[in-house]
C-alpha cells in the first residue's frame, strides 16, 4: 500500500471519529451562536450611522426619499444639503461638514480622502432607482478631493486584530485535539496496533491532516455565516476584508501542520490523558508569545523591523502576515520568504516529532524524559 494511501485512511479514520463526537458538533454550534450574537450586539450598540451629503445640480424629485429606503436596511440615514455649486460643495466637503459631494450634472461622488464604500452603494443604488425609467442610468463615478490617508482605518485595524486571533484560537484549540486524540490511543494501546502496519511519520501525517481537515470544514461553515452576514448588510467590512480572508486560509493550514506536529509529539511525550492540558502548555506558550509578540510590533509600527522579522519568523508567520497583510501591502518576497521558511521548519519538525511520537506512543503510562527527547532529536 502507498504512503499516501496509508495518511488518507489514518487521516479518514481521524475525521470520522470526530464528526461523531458530540464535542466537534457542540464547538461548531458555539461559534456560529458567537458568530451571530456578536454582529447583533454590534447593531444593538452602534446605533444608526448618520450620513452628511452635499448635493449640487439639478435634484431630481423623490432623492431624499429614496435615500431613506435604500439607507434604512444598512441601519443608516442621510441628510441633503443642497448648495449653489460645485466648488461650493468642495469647500463644504473640505470643512468637514460633508462626508460626501454628489454632483448629479456629470454623476460624480466625490469624498474629501477615503472612499465610504457603503455611502458609495446605497448612493448609487437610490440614484439608479429614481432613474429605472430614464435611461441610460449610468453608475455614479467616484472620486476623492485629497489622496486617501495612508494609515490603516479602524476597520481594518479590526480584522488584522480578529483574524489574528481567530488564528492563535483555532490552532490551540485543534492542537489540543491532537495532543488528546495521541494520548486516547495511548492509553488504550491502539499504537501498538497501528505502528506494527503502519510508520509513525504516516500515522502522524494522517492524524494531522484528518484534524486540519475538520479544523478547516469548522471555520468554513463559520465563515459562511459570516458571508451571509455581510451580503445582508449586517455589519460593515474594509474593502482589504476579501484578501484578509483569503489570506487566512492557507496560512491557517501552514500554521496548523507546524503546530499541530509539535502538540503530536507533546501528547506522545505525556504519560497518562489526565495529563493532556500539561503537555500542550510548552506548545501553547510558544504559540500565545508568538501572538502577543506579534500584536505588540504591527500595532507599534506595521512596517518596522520587528514586525518584518516577525512576518517570517516561521513560529509567528502564520498570525502576523495576515494581520499585517490586513493593514496595507506586504512585499512579495516577505510572502515567498515566510512560506519557505515554515515550509522548511514543518519538514525539520516531521522529522523530529515522528520519532518522539513513535517512540512516545510505545511507551504507554510513562512520559519520555528531556535527555531521551534529546538523543532522539540528535538522531534526527
Amino acid at each position: 500500500m502507498s504512503a499516501w494511501r496509508v495518511v488518507a485512511l489514518v487521516a479518514g479514520r481521524e475525521i470520522r471519529e470526530r464528526l461523531r463526537s458530540r464535542a466537534f458538533l457542540v464547538a461548531t454550534l458555539v461559534l456560529l451562536l458567537l458568530v451571530g450574537g456578536s454582529t447583533a450586539l454590534d447593531r444593538s450598540l452602534s446605533g444608526r450611522t448618520t450620513y452628511r451629503v452635499a448635493v449640487t445640480g439639478r435634484m431630481p424629485a423623490g432623492l431624499e426619499a429614496a435615500l431613506a429606503r435604500t439607507a434604512d436596511p444598512l441601519h443608516a440615514r442621510v441628510r441633503l444639503r443642497v448648495v449653489a455649486s460645485e466648488a461650493a460643495g468642495r469647500r463644504t466637503l473640505t470643512a468637514g461638514d460633508a462626508d460626501a459631494l454628489l454632483v448629479l450634472d456629470d454623476d460624480r461622488l466625490v469624498f474629501r480622502a477615503n472612499v465610504d464604500t457603503e455611502l458609495a452603494a446605497l448612493t448609487d443604488t437610490a440614484v439608479r432607482a429614481l432613474r429605472r425609467h430614464l435611461p441610460p442610468a449610468p453608475e455614479l463615478t467616484v472620486a476623492t478631493l485629497e489622496p486617501p490617508d495612508a494609515g490603516s482605518s479602524d476597520a481594518a485595524t479590526i480584522v488584522a486584530i480578529v483574524g489574528a486571533l481567530l488564528l492563535l484560537t483555532s490552532l490551540a484549540v485543534y492542537g489540543q485535539w491532537v495532543v488528546n486524540g495521541v494520548l486516547e490511543e495511548k492509553s488504550n494501546r491502539v499504537a501498538e496496533l497501528l505502528l506494527s502496519a503502519v510508520q509513525p511519520r504516516h500515522l502522524l501525517a494522517g492524524k494531522v491532516i484528518g484534524i486540519g481537515v475538520l479544523g478547516l470544514l469548522q471555520l468554513g461553515v463559520v465563515a459562511g455565516l459570516a458571508a451571509t452576514l455581510l451580503a445582508a448588510g449586517a455589519f460593515d467590512a474594509p474593502a482589504t476584508l476579501g484578501g484578509s480572508v483569503a489570506l487566512v486560509v492557507p496560512w491557517f493550514a501552514l500554521g496548523f501542520a507546524l503546530y499541530a506536529v509539535a502538540f503530536a509529539a507533546a501528547g506522545a511525550l505525556a504519560s497518562r490523558q489526565q495529563n493532556a492540558d500539561t503537555a500542550a502548555q510548552p506548545v501553547t506558550l510558544v504559540l500565545v508569545a508568538a501572538y502577543f509578540a506579534g500584536y505588540v510590533a504591527v500595532s507599534a509600527d506595521a512596517e518596522g523591523t520587528l514586525a518584518q522579522v516577525l512576518t517570517v519568523f516561521p513560529l509567528s508567520a502564520p498570525l502576523v502576515l495576515p494581520a499585517r497583510s490586513a493593514l496595507g501591502d506586504v512585499p512579495l518576497w516577505q510572502h515567498a520568504l515566510a512560506v519557505i521558511l515554515v515550509l522548511a521548519s514543518i519538514s525539520g519538525l516531521v522529522r523530529f516529532a515522528g520519532r518522539v511520537y513513535a517512540h512516545g506512543l510505545l511507551h504507554a503510562g510513562s512520559g519520555l524524559g528531556a535527555r531521551t527527547v534529546w538523543r532522539l532529536g540528535r538522531r534526527t
